[in-house]
């Protein structure tokens, strides 16, 4: 399994098409270009998975926010970008794939220039609710957003927004998360001598 970034209009399409029954979106492809795309690619070499984060507003998921005017006149844009686009095909959610998975997102966020990093998940998603409150994120609505170029239609959204700073403490925090993911061997037999020692 490895990332690469996709930068042409041929991966970028198939990249937008991939995700689309996964996500419920088919993103402009003008939009992908406003940041950077990664793809999670297979041993076989197919796409299997992969997010966004847009550097550039005006940014999708503040854009689906009814009354979202007020938005604009907010300091904090020039330092947001927005992260979109996550996606794991099941085939591939193995514990190892996961972990790396989120550790390359993270790592992302992390060493973006960005302070605030703003995203969107379905309400009926409970699953991606639960995961992302370990961010402790501000929540900036919920309810149902404004149908977007892309969208089959409106949905019952929740529209968040993180501070990159808490993304550590809070990652650590919850390091059971990571934990859970690393091998059994590693566990067994590499955990135990660590903590042994310190």
């Amino acid at each position: 399994m490895k990332f690469r970034k996709l930068e042409s209009d041929s991966e970028l399409e198939n990249y937008r098409q991939a995700i689309a029954p996964h996500i419920d979106v088919l993103f402009p492809l003008e939009y992908l270009k406003q940041g950077y795309v990664y793809g999670y690619y297979c041993d076989q070499g197919q796409l299997c998975g992969g997010f966004a984060l847009i550097t550039e507003g005006p940014f999708r998921v503040l854009e689906s926010i009814p009354d979202f005017e007020e938005f604009n006149l907010d300091p904090h844009l020039k330092n947001t970008a927005e992260v979109t686009g996550v996606w794991l095909s099941s085939k591939n959610r193995t514990k190892y794939c996961s972990l790396k998975f989120w550790i390359k997102l993270l790592s992302t966020i992390l060493l973006n220039k960005k302070k605030y990093f703003v995203y969107a998940f379905s309400n009926k998603k409970t699953n991606l609710k639960k995961l992302y409150s370990k961010a402790d994120p501000v929540t900036l609505f919920s309810g149902e957003t404004k149908q977007l170029p892309g969208m089959d239609s409106a949905d019952d959204e929740t529209v968040q927004v993180i501070l990159k700073s808490r993304i550590l403490t809070q990652s650590l925090k919850h390091s059971d998360f990571f934990l859970k993911r690393i091998s059994p061997r590693f566990r067994r037999q590499v955990l135990p001598k660590y903590q042994t020692e310190t």
